[in-house]
């Protein structure tokens, strides 16, 4: 739980704030606590890649505008009657709904990072979420770590017998990628059914709950953390 509530306190800052510095301030504060706990910066980036493609894109999207002023354009492009360009006020309100995204990436690969599968299934159990919630997301989070796993040997092993030497042999190997794939995450989902109804699963994952007190140090740490938050937004809006 003290692990949820700062994920509660980097999440709001960054959703609530529109201060880009803020948010910058919080990328490189979670980017330094993932590499004081040996997290190297090549897997950084790697965990990053998917989300920041998706952020970039969505990004573009907001920058340029179909019906743009070519006097207060940066660029124009006329086409069929209609300015595609980029202009100022779309370029900023991109570049913070960018930073803001990013920063909230952050804080949700903090908590992922930090707690196991059994502490995430128990901080929704304590938080009253809904059990076919809870099922639902301890299926995704297995399921996402097996796709990895899957995809990393089938790639390995294609690589080793120079299934990527030319273009050619590249895209029949990427096909042959996906479809071993799916056939291997079909296979172990019905293992995985059978594997759970011979144990009596009743539609309900049960952990080994931990129970520790809390701890006075950490909660201190945790409300001057959210004033040093508060102090930058308004310091850096002025």
């Amino acid at each position: 739980m003290e692990k949820f509530a700062l994920f509660m306190v980097l999440l709001n800052a960054a959703l609530l704030s529109g201060n880009s510095y803020l948010h910058l301030f919080l990328i490189l504060f979670i980017s330094l606590g993932f590499f004081a706990h040996g997290l190297g910066f090549l897997k950084l980036i790697r965990l990053l890649a998917l989300p920041f493609g998706f952020i970039v894109l969505g990004s573009i999207s907001i920058a340029f505008s179909l019906h743009a002023d070519p006097e207060s354009s940066l660029f124009c492009f006329d086409t069929m009657d209609l300015c595609i360009g980029l202009e100022e006020a779309g370029l900023n309100k991109a570049l913070s709904l960018f930073m803001k995204a990013m920063a909230a990436v952050m804080a949700l690969n903090y908590l992922i990072l930090s707690c196991s599968l059994s502490e995430i299934n128990d901080i929704g159990r304590r938080l009253r979420i809904p059990l076919i919630l809870r099922e639902l997301f301890v299926l995704t989070y297995r399921y996402i770590s097996l796709l990895f796993s899957f995809t990393n040997q089938v790639h390995i092993s294609q690589r080793n017998r120079l299934g990527y030497v030319n273009r050619k042999k590249s895209v029949l190997s990427i096909g042959m990628l996906f479809s071993s794939v799916f056939i291997k995450s079909l296979l172990f989902s019905n293992r995985s059914l059978e594997a759970l109804q011979s144990r009596g699963y009743d539609g309900e994952f049960y952990f080994n709950e931990q129970n520790m007190p809390i701890r006075l140090k950490q909660v201190l740490l945790l409300i001057l953390l959210g004033i040093l938050l508060i102090v930058i937004h308004f310091v850096t809006s002025i």
